[in-house]
């Protein structure tokens, strides 16, 4: 046993951490620990973290869990290298995204923003669910979305042009970056090597709102 952990993660909600390298262990200790706590992993955000030696499983294992009415928001991993899923891939190397700006307050709202759904706030705003269509995100800082974006968020409110705007899944009608805003993303916005398999930052790069995929974000970080 302790080879199949469930984790609270604050805003984050859960994660499921698997250090068993053989398949047929993970899916008995995971019927064993989901036994006990599936009503806290369902309708939440759930991570999947693994290690080099399982994560060749990952789809597998987000097929089991799925068949158990948990869903698998994004997998954790140290390298996402040979790992075979759809799934959006955090690499923990890349972590300190969400800690970027830790010297601005960060207000977290944990679920699924509804149609005409609206949150306001000062300095960073984390949203652990979906933005879903018409519904509006505000935040001076940064916004981060750990699920679908699909409703209008406006990052650097009041005109901070360095804010970014992060989501697992980005499909606004509108972005807005300080005083920068375009009507979708086919008008205004420039989009480098978008993949709909990887997270995406939306960021102001020579006077023009970009959306890349983090991966390639990062690299203009360093």
């Amino acid at each position: 046993m302790g080879k199949v952990l469930i984790k609270g993660k604050n805003f984050l909600g859960f994660e499921i951490e698997i250090k068993a390298e053989d398949i047929n262990e993970i899916k008995k200790e995971l019927d064993i620990v989901i036994s006990s706590s599936a009503h806290f992993l369902k309708n939440t955000i759930v991570t999947l973290k693994l290690t080099e030696k399982n994560k060749l499983y990952a789809n597998d294992i987000i097929y089991f869990l799925k068949e158990k009415d948990i869903d698998i928001n994004a997998v954790v991993l140290a390298n996402k290298k040979g790992c075979p899923t759809d799934v959006p891939i955090i690499e923990t190397r890349n972590m300190h995204l969400l800690a970027e700006r830790e010297e601005e307050q960060a207000a977290t709202f944990k679920g699924n923003l509804r149609n005409g759904q609206t949150i306001r706030v000062d300095g960073d705003l984390i949203v652990a669910g979906n933005v879903n269509s018409n519904s509006y995100v505000y935040a001076t800082g940064n916004i981060f979305v750990l699920g679908n974006l699909d409703g209008i968020p406006h990052a650097g409110y009041g005109g901070n042009n360095e804010a970014v705007i992060f989501a697992f899944s980005m499909n606004p009608p509108q972005i807005r970056i300080g005083d920068f805003i375009t009507r979708s993303p086919e008008e205004g916005v420039k989009i480098r090597n978008r993949s709909a398999a990887s997270s995406e930052v939306a960021y102001v790069n020579e006077g023009n709102i970009v959306i890349s995929t983090y991966e390639e974000w990062l690299k203009l970080k360093r």
